[in-house]
């Protein structure tokens, strides 16, 4: 494994918790500052705008994180928690509805990042405060962005495959969505990476051609790219997929081919599918991005602007959306594979996040491991 912190053992593993941790520890502070001065509304209203139910997180983890954590911050806070299913035209209509509704704030996962740009400008014209939710929202001003370091999430994702990869090496790069905004951050972050790789012939880039997209994270195109891949040979030896859900598809292409677990995968989510295939061997790789701190971040941001007051130090960051630098919270990654996957099995992090035991993980899996 390619460690993002290169100090001892226990800390390449702990520091991005430890960050993340004193980031929400800063933020809760920040927060209860203004606890004590009431909402200026006696129900004040939160749209939470999700964009799909393709990849696990939205449902099972932001969802109940997020409304949970704010409920704490604003007791009598209202929140309507919607999902467009990839649908960039309805999630347009769910904040359109929202507004009319009377919404405080929308806090939002863009499905199309310049598209909901939009909405942003009719919600500022009615002082509705955006909050940009793991993607950035470009071309208008927004009141707050929360998300991780996409570039890290790529660079992780790259120095990970050229690690398990030789000279020579044939790898495919199946990219995510063009309309996510994380998606072109962690492209950057893996082509820093590989593109030297390639440049230098010390790898070769076999497809999809460049500027070819997974449009919405959708597995089954992610798998039917693959598939055309191994029609035209199957002399690959390695795949930089952009997430987990992604790697699934990617890993059912190769299966058929008898290349599953001979073919290095990488991912990104730790969701509980792509730990089971890092246990089972057939995908290689996946990053741990800590859901719990990036609602709590967006929960507290959200409640301080229902109070009318977003203090600078709830941020760590500017990030520039092409309309100003937007406050934003970036939260710390960390690369997990075979070496160190069983501290995350072993965690508080299924049960808190995908709301599964140990025991239900590894009823599946082979008898190895942190499943023995």
């Amino acid at each position: 494994m390619t460690a993002l912190l290169r100090r001892s053992k226990w800390a390449r593993w702990s520091a991005p918790f430890i960050l993340a941790a004193t980031v929400a520890a800063l933020l809760g502070a920040s927060a209860g500052q203004g606890a004590g001065s009431g909402p200026a509304q006696d129900r004040p209203l939160v749209a939470f705008l999700l964009p799909e139910n393709v990849t696990v997180r939205w449902e099972s983890n932001d969802k109940p994180l997020f409304t949970r954590q704010l409920k704490k911050l604003v007791p009598n806070v209202q929140i309507d928690v919607t999902n467009a299913l990839n649908k960039p035209e309805t999630q347009q209509s769910q904040a359109e509805a929202a507004l009319t509704k009377g919404a405080d704030v929308l806090v939002v996962a863009p499905i199309d990042q310049k598209a909901f740009a939009v909405v942003a400008r009719r919600a500022a014209s009615q002082r509705v405060k955006v909050v940009a939710y793991d993607r950035l929202i470009r071309g208008t001003p927004i009141a707050a962005y929360v998300s991780f370091d996409g570039v890290a999430v790529g660079k992780a994702q790259g120095k990970w495959l050229a690690s398990h990869t030789k000279r020579g090496d044939r790898i495919a790069v199946i990219n995510g969505s063009f309309t996510d905004d994380n998606a072109h951050l962690f492209q950057r972050g893996y082509l820093s990476v590989l593109n030297r790789l390639f440049n230098r012939g010390q790898r070769v880039r076999i497809g999809p051609k460049p500027g070819i997209w997974t449009d919405r994270w959708d597995p089954p195109t992610a798998q039917r790219q693959m598939e055309q891949l191994l029609t035209r040979s199957a002399n690959i030896q390695g795949v930089l997929s952009a997430n987990d859900g992604m790697a699934g598809g990617i890993i059912a292409a190769l299966r058929s081919r008898n290349l599953a677990g001979k073919v290095p995968v990488t991912g990104q989510d730790a969701t509980v599918e792509g730990l089971q295939r890092i246990h089972q061997g057939t995908q290689g790789q996946t990053v741990l991005k800590d859901f719990r701190a990036q609602a709590g971040a967006a929960a507290r941001i959200t409640a301080a602007l229902l109070r009318g007051n977003c203090s600078a130090r709830l941020c760590n960051k500017r990030v520039n959306n092409g309309a100003g630098n937007v406050p934003s919270v970036i939260l710390p990654v960390s690369s997990i594979d075979r070496s160190n996957y069983a501290k995350l099995v072993n965690s508080s992090w299924l049960p808190a996040v995908f709301g599964t035991t140990k025991a239900k993980f590894c009823r599946p899996l082979p008898k190895r491991g942190p499943c023995k």
